[in-house]
Formats: structure tokens, sequence, C-alpha cells
């Protein structure tokens, strides 16, 4: 019967425009993600983009935000900052704090490009053969997708300020709003 209920499951899923259906499954997956999970996953981002930006200039940084998973709560409130460094200067170039489902799509995203490119080149023999596929998951092009993740919420309420709070219904607030609210409701 589980089998049959996910059958039917998947099969509303592909009905749905793919927006929602992806986000359906981004709330699924972040439900069943336990903390153990989930700091494995940070780990792994980290090995994969290490790997892939051997020989690169830039390299980017998974970690969790200190104080941002201390709650019982934690899918709610934990932060993942991701930190572009130039390795020769050792700079930060660019920094992004995005929430678990922001995370776990760029988790998916990099995954899957990387996947491609590892296994491209472990199995080529002309290193030049692989330049073109390691150019395209440098990472200022997967800061760009955090950038892209990061900035898409938008404050329900102003409809201007970009969120930077995210409730588990998906509604979003800018600190503006937020301040204004707490400042009217003590």
């Amino acid at each position: 019967m589980g089998q049959q209920f996910s059958d039917q499951t998947q099969l509303v899923l592909n009905k749905l425009p793919e927006k929602v259906a992806k986000h359906v499954t981004l709330v699924r997956e972040s439900g069943s993600l336990t903390y153990e999970e989930f700091l494995g996953r940070v780990a792994e981002l980290n090995d994969i983009t290490a790997k892939v930006a051997s020989g690169q200039e830039k390299h980017l940084l998974f970690e969790v935000q200190p104080g941002s998973d201390s709650s019982a709560f934690w899918k709610v409130v934990v932060r993942v900052v991701c930190t572009k460094i130039n390795k020769n200067t050792g700079i930060v170039e660019a920094s992004r704090i995005m929430n678990l489902y922001q995370f776990i799509q760029l988790y998916k995203d990099i995954t899957s490009q990387a996947s491609g490119v590892l296994a491209q080149s472990s199995t080529s023999e002309d290193p030049d053969e692989n330049s073109s596929s390691v150019t395209s998951c440098q990472a200022s092009l997967w800061m760009g997708r955090v950038k892209q993740l990061t900035d898409e919420e938008e404050c329900c309420i102003c409809m201007d300020g970009r969120a930077d709070l995210i409730l588990p219904c998906a509604h979003s607030f800018c600190q503006k709003c937020i301040d204004k609210w707490n400042n009217t409701n003590p």
C-alpha cells in the first residue's frame, strides 16, 4: 500500500507546475532530514567544492552560522553561511546566508553538477578536455546560484525588502518590517 500511495503522490506531483512540484519535494525532504544528515550534507558540499576547485583560484566554504542550530526547532532557525574565498590571498570575496530550504536547493544543484564533472575528470586522460566542464562549476558560478536563491525571497509585507526571516509556512519578512511590528506589538 505504501508503494501505491507513493505512485499516486508522484502522479499528482507530475501534474503540478514545475516550481510547485520542486517546492513540495524540498519541503518533504527537509521534513525528514535529521540534524546529523544536515551536518553531513554541509561537510559533503565542502568536500565536493574543494575537489572541483583544486587548481582554481576561488573556493566555496559552507558552515553553520554559530548559534543558529542550538534550538529544538533548528530546521526553522538554522542558517548556513556560504563564503567565496580567494585561495591565493585568503580574502573573502563574497558571503551569503541561506536558510535550510535554500541550502537543500543548492545542495541538490551542486551535487548533481559536480558528480558529472568529477566523473568526467576521473575517466579522462586529457586534462584540457575537462577544462570547459570544470570551468562551468567555478565557485563564482555557484556563488551566483546562492545569490539567486537568497534574492528570490522578498518580504510579504512591503514586497520590497529582501527576506531576512522565512517561516516554515514560507512567509518571508525583511528586518525593517519585523522591527516595525516588534515596536508596535510590545
